[in-house]
């Protein structure tokens, strides 16, 4: 893998960013954005559902974007509770279509507790994605999200033991979407998916391959 450290304009806002690209697969390539869990309680770029989800994707073919939201790690401004935020993920986007060797019709995003909800409340802004993939989505941002009456493909991935994000509460909500989505429970896992990272990567990278 190439891995080159970016950094990108958002709102104003500087941003830090990794983006890695195969460098023995001849492109163009899909890709990956894949936006971290809520930085009041550590969420980072380098978090380890984040990673793997990098990791495995890369392993697979894919080219792989993580980014720092604003006002955490080395990126720029103030943590707005996922207002503009949703600027972040576009401006993602953004960079990652004008990469040099990227499917700019096969990128996906995927997002994990807060990251999840950012993607579900700034969906309309993310046109340009082709699938995404939500890991431990809060309830009330799903409840909410612009997503439910999306057609594009979903999967979503939950711990079986998960309190924030409950199974059988997920599994009542999305089944009203529009495009009900697929749906991922991992036996024994909680809201931290502590040991089931890789789960987590091999999961939404198969889903991305369909």
């Amino acid at each position: 893998m190439s891995t080159t450290s970016i950094a990108f304009k958002s709102k104003g806002s500087l941003l830090e960013g990794v983006i890695t690209t195969p460098h023995n697969i001849s492109g163009p390539y899909p890709a990956i954005i894949a936006c971290h869990s809520h930085p009041s309680f550590k969420g980072h770029m380098g978090e380890d559902v984040i990673s793997a989800i990098c990791r495995v994707a890369g392993d697979a073919g894919f080219a792989t974007m993580r980014f720092n939201f604003r006002g955490t790690g080395g990126s720029a401004g103030i943590h707005d509770k996922g207002k503009s935020e949703k600027n972040d993920v576009k401006s993602a986007l953004d960079v990652i279509r004008r990469w040099p060797g990227i499917d700019k019709n096969r990128i996906a995003i995927a997002g994990y507790s807060f990251g999840a909800s950012v993607i579900m409340d700034g969906a309309k802004m993310l046109r340009k994605a082709n699938k995404f993939a939500l890991i431990a989505p809060p309830p009330k941002a799903a409840t909410e999200s612009h997503l439910s009456k999306d057609n594009r493909p979903l999967l979503i991935i939950a711990g079986e033991k998960d309190s924030l994000s409950p199974p059988d509460r997920l599994r009542k909500i999305f089944s009203g979407y529009k495009t009900p989505p697929s749906l991922k429970i991992i036996e024994g896992a909680n809201f931290s998916l502590q040991g089931d990272e890789a789960e987590v990567g091999n999961t939404v990278v198969n889903f991305l391959q369909d």
